[in-house]
């Protein structure tokens, strides 16, 4: 039976082929497009800026006033949630440069005589002249300058040092370099362009390529933005909790009691609010389905979507246990205004409120959608 790739290759008409050449070409528009808009997340611009300029002060204000004089029950619940909710920050930061990476590069799969080998890759492949654009004769006349001593000097060098780099790097992937290749550097060339994932294909093929490479990029790019527009979110309330902090402390060397129950009721509050605004993308996504006339959505089932607000949940509900817990003793153990009273158990409850708002509105979304089958 003959290969349907070959076959397809063998009937395409020359008006076929320059479809498919227009087509490669806008294809590459496309990843490049694709491509500005990570590098521009890449950048960090929003999150990278913001995290130090508004919170490196106001963070440590109120950790050294928290830290000033004995540490009291109290005090270690405050400075437990303060530093949560900074660490929160950077870990949202942290998700966003390991999707980024996920992004940019990915698993190439070498098959080879004694086997086969994953090495990582660039997401960009290497480009090679596809296999059946030229005839016979100039394929073998291209194979003859391709591997020309001074072609192959291109990609390695001819001098031991260079030689001893190249094969270092190949030696992370055994079976990647053809032992029993007469010509060791041509060999070491043929594994750098396997590294590089730089085959000759079909023109058929080639198309086929890059229509799953823009399916895979399109699906990362989308996770990337999403969680991107996410840890934003994060970092900005996150800041100005910061800031509702550092006004209690408002330089002062050591925190009162009132200004800890100020402390814990910031925490509370900014504990719930920011599973809220997390949660706020994926809301909005789901909006705009159901504006185009969705009954159901299944965006809050999407893990690769919402990985990023189970990180945050974790995080924010341990916030709000110790803040919570802070604002209970500094109630009960020490003196307090009618005043006072009134606002902290006004916080606890806006807070405890909030918080159940949030989760049942988790739950509610990752119920099983009905009347939709499975397929077998």
């Amino acid at each position: 039976m003959s290969d349907p790739v070959e076959g397809a290759a063998a009937a395409a008409n020359a008006d076929e082929r320059a479809a498919m050449r227009g087509f490669l070409q806008r294809c590459e528009v496309r990843l490049s497009t694709m491509h500005r808009v990570a590098t521009a997340l890449l950048s960090g611009a929003g999150i990278l800026v913001l995290l130090p300029a508004l919170e490196r002060d106001a963070v440590l204000q109120v950790l050294r006033a928290l830290l000033a004089g004995p540490v009291s029950w109290s005090r270690g619940l405050l400075m437990i949630a303060v530093a949560l909710s900074i660490v929160l920050a950077l870990v949202v930061l942290w998700l966003v440069v390991i999707e980024l990476t996920r992004f940019y590069f990915h698993a190439n799969h070498v098959v080879h005589a004694d086997g086969e080998v994953f090495t990582p890759r660039f997401t960009l492949t290497g480009l090679r002249m596809p296999i059946d654009e030229f005839d016979e004769a100039t394929n073998a006349a291209y194979e003859a300058v391709h591997r020309a001593p001074a072609t192959v000097g291109l990609l390695v060098p001819g001098n031991d040092r260079a030689r001893a780099r190249i094969d270092k790097q190949l030696a992370a992937y055994p079976g990647l370099v053809d032992d029993t290749a007469t010509e060791a550097d041509r060999a070491r060339a043929e594994a750098l362009f396997e590294l590089a994932a730089a085959r000759r294909r079909t023109l058929v093929e080639e198309v086929a390529k890059i229509e799953y490479g823009i399916v895979r990029h399109m699906l990362r790019l989308q996770v990337i933005v999403l969680r991107y527009v996410k840890a934003l979110l994060v970092i900005v309330v996150t800041a100005v909790a910061t800031f509702g902090c550092a006004a209690a402390v408002n330089g002062q060397t050591r925190v009162s009691v009132p200004d800890e129950r100020w402390i814990a009721g910031v925490m509370a509050i900014w504990a719930p609010t920011v599973l809220i605004v997390v949660s706020s993308p994926v809301r909005w996504l789901e909006s705009l389905l159901r504006t185009e006339g969705a009954g159901q959505t299944a965006v809050s089932r999407d893990h690769e979507l919402t990985q990023l607000e189970d990180v945050t949940a974790r995080f924010a509900i341990v916030a709000w246990v110790v803040s919570t817990a802070a604002m209970l003793r500094l109630l009960v153990h020490y003196p307090i205004s009618r005043q006072g009273a009134v606002a902290v158990i006004a916080a606890l409850a806006v807070s405890v409120v909030m918080l159940l708002v949030v989760m049942y509105r988790r739950m509610a979304g990752r119920r099983p959608l009905r009347g939709v089958r499975r397929r077998a």
